[in-house]
């Protein structure tokens, strides 16, 4: 890998690693270094806790986790709930009463977080353009790159799911079979997913 490849893995791993920290950690998000702050001078209504305590009520949402909200780095509003929760996404543990420090499988939300990370890395001009191809980041993977359909692969296409492969978890995790458990067990994680089976052109559809 050369190091242009490496420090953008370490810059994202670095900052998933800070995110995941905190979010694990033993104190609440108030921890953070983030002072709080009254609901009205962070521009929010002063019954915003009734008001979800009313939604909730009214069944407009439900099975919440938690709800923090944090505006220019000041903590404005933080409640944990007990609710439904499941394994791997599929295997349901029953009701959790969350807090602070409850671990939580994230499931698909880490998506916003991946999105996140790279817009803030992009904006400091540490990461490829969305436009760019993707393969030049992984040369230790020059076989793949040789492939004509894998090499027009683009950052865009990672980061909206079009990248055209095979992916399969229609079927339990402990099937392993399953291409995230497949992925978990692999030796090379990255290998596995930028090997997988082309079944359509990228860009054409999410999968």
């Amino acid at each position: 890998m050369n190091e242009l490849g490496l420090s953008r893995r370490r810059m994202l791993t670095g900052a998933g690693g800070v995110l995941i920290g905190q979010m694990i950690g033993e104190s609440s998000v108030a921890g953070f270094e983030w002072q709080p702050t009254s609901l009205r001078e962070a521009g929010f209504s002063n019954d915003l806790d009734a008001r979800l305590d009313k939604a909730i009520a009214d069944k407009r949402v439900w099975n919440l986790h938690s709800v923090i909200v944090v505006r220019n780095g000041r903590l404005v509003f933080e409640r944990y709930f007990e609710g439904e929760d499941t394994a791997r996404g599929s295997r349901p543990i029953g009701v959790v009463s969350f807090k602070p420090d409850s671990l939580h499988d994230l499931r698909s939300a880490s998506k916003s977080v991946v999105g996140l990370l790279y817009g803030i890395a992009l904006a400091a001009g540490k990461v490829p353009a969305p436009e760019d191809q993707l393969l030049p980041s992984f040369p230790e993977y020059a076989d793949l790159a040789a492939d004509p359909v894998r090499s027009r692969w683009t950052l865009h296409h990672v980061l909206s799911m079009t990248m055209g492969t095979e992916w399969n978890e229609a079927m339990p995790y402990t099937n392993p079979a399953n291409s995230e458990t497949a992925m978990d067990m692999a030796p090379d994680r990255y290998r596995y997913i930028l090997d997988r089976p082309m079944i359509m052109e990228p860009g054409k559809r999410w999968v």
